[in-house]
């Protein structure tokens, strides 16, 4: 997830398809994050996909997504391009405002789109150490590939934003690296939090997570 509005490496969004194309590629993308928040990543695989979505052969998969590694790079994309910050700033939101706001949103995303959230983080948890190969092997250019892109989606954009926002004079001294890793653990337990107790104030737990790190990185 991330810090601002995606703006990292382009994942592909079916720019190109006609109307109808363009719809069934979207159905693919739901169908593969309901399987894997119910299956888990080992157990997606082409075959589950279409029986989700209710197709008639893999070879409609394949038509739009030749691998898997392709397939998981669509649905990250979609995930990410379906969390909106917009909504929280403003053109004259300072960097600690646009901070809060990302943690917040964070926060509240695990409210409104929890397969969404268990989709990615089985993503996270295997994509990078296998490469997304079709047969369940494991490919180490691919995997180590798919990891620095993973690190950016989880880091990058929160560490860039800090160490902007200390050239600024908005931020104190700190090293961003470590706060932006701290950032994203803490966000990470909110969701392991969540799943151990269905019923946990999110809005309160995201103010807090707010506030606290509102004071961390403070000039």
């Amino acid at each position: 997830m991330q810090i601002m509005h995606h703006s990292g490496p382009e994942f592909g969004d079916g720019a190109g398809y006609s109307v109808t194309e363009a719809a069934r590629r979207t159905q693919i993308i739901g169908a593969t994050i309901e399987t894997l928040a119910e299956l888990g990543y080992h157990r997606t695989s082409f075959a589950r996909i279409v029986e989700r979505a209710g197709l008639s052969s893999t070879r409609m998969i394949s038509y739009y997504f030749p691998s898997k590694n392709e397939l998981m790079f669509a649905v990250v994309g979609d995930i990410l391009d379906s969390q909106d910050l917009t909504e929280r700033y403003t053109p004259d939101t300072d960097r600690a405002g646009l901070l809060r706001a990302y943690i917040e949103a964070e926060i509240d995303f695990l409210r409104t789109h929890p397969l969404r959230v268990r989709a990615l983080l089985e993503i996270g948890r295997n994509w990078t150490n296998e490469g997304g190969t079709n047969d369940g092997g494991t490919e180490p250019h691919r995997a180590a590939l798919n990891g620095m892109l993973w690190r950016d989606i989880q880091l990058g954009q929160i560490e860039r934003q800090l160490t902007q926002g200390q050239r600024e004079g908005a931020f104190g001294e700190f090293d961003a690296s470590v706060m932006a890793m701290t950032i994203r653990q803490a966000l990470d337990g909110a969701a392991i939090k969540l799943a151990a107790q269905p019923d946990l104030d999110l809005a309160a737990y995201g103010a807090e997570l707010a506030d606290l790190f509102d004071r961390a990185t403070r000039a």
